[in-house]
């Protein structure tokens, strides 16, 4: 067994006919048109490799008019399951899409930005954990902790830990948009 890539959406298509059945007719012709339909939006808007469409048998909904298509992953905003679909509600299923898709990755200046944050957090609670120990310490008396025995409490050195591991990811990340923003000069 091997693993093979994954579409960002695979929409599945009904298409079935029954002929003579108490359940009707299935999504038949219908289908068939929403699924050239889909084909000829994927191409137009050259998806092909990130949008599969998939042409199948009964879905279980059979629609008194469209066909039932079915949602790879399923949309949080419409469900996995779409009924009554016809050709002119293609582009609404790739609007769906486009508010479904993740937003745009962060940069790293929005990375840094974060950082800040979480450092200034962390650091206020290093400095109250601190105070409950030791009321009056400052800052800069916290970074010197071995001036003050009473913060050889575990959970000040763990929130104190984690103060200087934000720092350190942040040194890091300052030095990486540092050399990026010296290779666009």
């Amino acid at each position: 067994m091997k693993d093979a890539p994954a579409p960002r959406l695979h929409l599945f298509v009904c298409a079935n006919r029954r002929e003579g059945s108490p359940l009707g007719p299935g999504c038949g012709d219908r289908g068939e048109a929403v699924y050239a339909a889909l084909k000829q939006e994927v191409a137009a808007r050259g998806q092909i490799a990130t949008t599969w469409i998939t042409k199948t048998h009964c879905l279980g909904i059979c629609p008194q008019r469209g066909a039932t298509v079915a949602r790879y992953p399923a949309s949080s905003a419409k469900g996995g399951i779409v009924t009554e679909v016809e050709p002119a509600d293609v582009p609404a299923l790739f609007a769906v899409q486009a508010a479904d898709s993740p937003p745009p990755a962060p940069t790293l200046d929005d990375l840094a930005r974060e950082l800040d944050a979480l450092e200034e957090l962390q650091r206020k609670k290093v400095l109250d954990l601190a105070r409950r120990l030791k009321p009056g310490l400052t800052l800069e008396d916290v970074q010197n902790p071995h001036d003050f025995p009473e913060l050889g409490d575990p959970d000040w050195h763990y929130a104190d830990g984690v103060l200087a591991g934000i720092q350190s990811v942040k040194s890091t990340l300052l030095a990486l948009i540092r050399g990026d923003r010296r290779r666009e000069d």
